[in-house]
Order: structure tokens, then C-alpha cells, then sequence
């Protein structure tokens, strides 16, 4: 499909140049072939995806996470989004295959009247935006995404640095009762003796063993301040 020749400038001067005609019946169905399969039936495909996609997240009131109120908005949002890609993929690969097929079409003499500059410059641009489809998705979703704006920020080092807080708890000195009776005897037990702070004590929640830890701990109580007063006669 390649051929390689020497052309005549206008100037006198030859040049060597590769040219890919399609003047055969099977070059011209090889072209048509690769509009086809690269980009009418990706096309289709994105479309009918995207739709049953849509579709889902209309019909199915349990798949967003949050408040009803953003429900709306999330949803309309992920719409958008896979609209706006469907669509850039057909604006970026449109040209270069329009201007494929009207090279096809069109005889040479027109191509030759559009002259070598207005010729490269219409390539140029079908193949910049043919290179754009390959680049255009990551930056559409940082336009519409606020999520991927802040996950690439985090992946950059940029954006704010969000640590969960740990909660911790300190279980010296706490107890948790299970009843109002022994909330209000442990409340009378720790106005006694708040004087003593080396006292520390964990109450289960039943009047029984209440009454038995609170004896248990008049006697160590009594039996230290005891103990204090001999060493002071001492």
C-alpha cells in the first residue's frame, strides 16, 4: 500500500516521498474496514454501555452513599460525566476519519487544488486531536470530579492532609454502671473516701456485689490509714 517515489518540486528539484494510495478496490475496503471496527463500532459500544449505565443508577435508589438530598446531584453528575466522554471520543476521532474517507471520495485534482499548506494543516489538526482521545479522559474527570481532583492531589502531595483521628479512651480511674441504684451507691462510695486517690475500682452492674466491693474497700481503706498512724507514732 506504501510506495516510494521521486517527485518533481516546482522549483526542478526531486524529492523522495512515500505515498499510501488506495486507487484497488481491496486498499479502499482496508480503509473502510478501519473506520468501522476503530471507531463506528467503539462508538456503539460506548453509547449502549453507558445508557444501561444510566439507566441502573436512575432505576436503583440504594446505590449512592449519603444524604437524600445529594442523591440527585451525584447521580446527575455521574451522567454527565459519561456523556461528556462519549462525546469527546466522537469529536476527537471524527475528523481524522472524515478527512480519511474524503481523501477516499474525492478525486486528486481536488486534493491537489487545496494546495501543500491548507493540506498539512488539515492533517495536522485531525492528528493532534486523533492524539487528544488518548490524553482527554483523566482531564475531563478532573474538571467534573471533585473526588479525583482530590485524590490526585493527595497522589501529588499537594492537596490537604486528611488523617483520621484515633479515639482513644482512658479506662484508668472509670467504671460503668448498668442501673440507677448502682450509679447512686457507687456516687455515695466515691464522696466517702475521695479522699483516698490511690483508690481505683470497676463495679458490676448488681446491688450484691456492690454492697461486698464497697465493705472490701472500707477495710483496705481503714486498714491503710491504720497503718499510716502507726508509722507516725513511730
Amino acid at each position: 500500500m506504501v510506495s516510494y517515489e521521486k517527485e518533481r518540486n516546482t522549483d526542478g528539484t526531486y524529492i523522495s516521498t512515500c505515498n499510501i494510495v488506495a486507487n484497488t478496490y481491496w486498499t479502499m475496503v482496508f480503509f473502510l474496514m478501519t473506520i468501522i471496527i476503530f471507531f463506528v463500532i467503539p462508538l456503539l459500544i460506548l453509547v449502549v454501555l453507558y445508557t444501561v449505565i444510566a439507566r441502573h443508577l436512575m432505576a436503583n435508589p440504594t446505590i449512592s452513599r449519603g444524604s437524600s438530598n445529594n442523591l440527585l446531584k451525584y447521580r446527575k453528575q455521574v451522567m454527565l460525566m459519561l456523556g461528556t466522554v462519549v462525546l469527546c471520543f466522537f469529536l476527537c476521532l471524527l475528523p481524522f476519519k472524515a478527512f480519511t474517507l474524503w481523501i477516499l471520495v474525492t478525486p486528486p485534482q481536488m486534493i491537489i487544488d487545496l494546495g501543500i499548506e491548507g493540506y498539512y494543516t488539515l492533517l495536522y489538526f485531525c492528528r493532534v486531536m486523533l492524539y487528544l482521545n488518548s490524553a482527554i479522559n483523566p482531564i475531563l474527570y478532573n474538571l467534573m470530579s471533585t473526588k479525583f481532583r482530590e485524590g490526585f492531589l493527595r497522589l501529588c502531595g499537594l492537596g490537604p492532609n486528611r488523617r483520621k483521628k484515633k479515639k482513644t479512651s482512658d479506662r484508668t480511674g472509670t467504671y460503668t454502671t448498668g442501673s440507677t441504684n448502682c450509679s447512686s451507691n457507687q456516687s455515695d462510695f466515691w464522696r466517702r473516701h475521695s479522699s483516698n486517690k490511690s483508690c481505683s475500682v470497676k463495679v458490676p452492674c448488681n446491688n450484691a456485689s456492690t454492697e461486698k466491693q464497697i465493705k472490701l474497700q472500707t477495710t483496705i481503706v481503714s486498714g491503710t490509714i491504720g497503718r499510716k498512724k502507726q508509722e507516725s507514732y513511730v
